[in-house]
C-alpha cells in the first residue's frame, strides 16, 4: 500500500496556489488532481500484482536478521493479500563465502580495507561539523547482538573503547 498523504497534501496546496482567488475552482482542481491520482496508483498495483509483467527479485545476506527481514517480505509479497499476490521465483543470497574456505582470507582482506575506507569517510564527514559527534567503533562481535545479553556485550565493548581512549588522551 501506497502512503499518500503527503502526496494528496501537495496536490491540494499546489490547486490551491493555482486558484488562490475561487475557493471552488481549487476544490475542483484538487478533486480532479486526486482522481487521477488514485488511477495511476490501481493501475500500479495492476501492475505489480501481474505475474505476467513484475516479479520481485528478494536479495538478501546470510544473517539472521537479514533473512528474517528478507521472509517476512516475501510473506508480505505472496500471502498478505491473496489477491494481489506479487510474484517471487528467486532469492538471492549475496555474501556467501565458500563452504571449504578458501576465500575467507582475501574476503576479510577486502572487508577490512572497505571498511577503513568508510570509517575514514564517516569521520573526515564528521570532523567538518561544527559540533562533531564521536566516531565509536566496536569491533566485530562473533555473533549477532541478540536480546538483553547481546545488547549487554556490545555496550560493554563500546564502554571498553571508550576507556580506551580516555588513557590514549590522557598519557597524551
Amino acid at each position: 500500500k501506497v502512503s499518500s498523504n503527503s502526496m494528496v497534501k501537495m496536490m491540494i496546496g499546489n490547486a490551491a496556489a493555482d486558484n488562490a482567488d475561487d475557493l471552488g475552482g481549487a476544490a475542483a482542481a484538487a478533486k480532479s488532481t486526486l482522481l487521477n491520482f488514485q488511477l495511476r496508483m490501481y493501475e500500479l498495483e495492476d501492475l505489480l500484482s501481474d505475474p505476467d509483467q513484475t516479479e520481485f527479485v528478494t536479495v538478501t545476506i546470510p544473517t539472521e536478521l537479514a533473512v528474517k527481514e528478507s521472509i517476512r517480505l516475501i510473506n508480505d509479497l505472496t500471502f498478505e493479500s491473496p489477491d494481489m499476490a506479487i510474484k517471487v521465483r528467486n532469492v538471492i543470497a549475496n555474501q556467501v563465502l565458500k563452504e571449504d574456505g578458501s576465500d575467507v582470507e582475501s574476503f576479510l582482506g577486502q572487508v577490512r580495507d572497505g571498511q577503513l575506507s568508510s570509517i575514514a569517510d564517516l569521520e573526515n564527514a564528521v570532523g567538518n561539523m561544527k559540533n562533531p559527534p564521536r566516531v565509536s567503533k566496536a569491533l566485530y562481535l562473533d555473533t549477532e547482538p541478540k536480546g538483553v545479553y547481546g545488547l549487554q556485550v556490545l555496550g560493554e565493548e563500546l564502554l571498553r573503547e571508550e576507556e580506551t581512549q580516555e588513557v590514549v588522551a590522557n598519557a597524551a
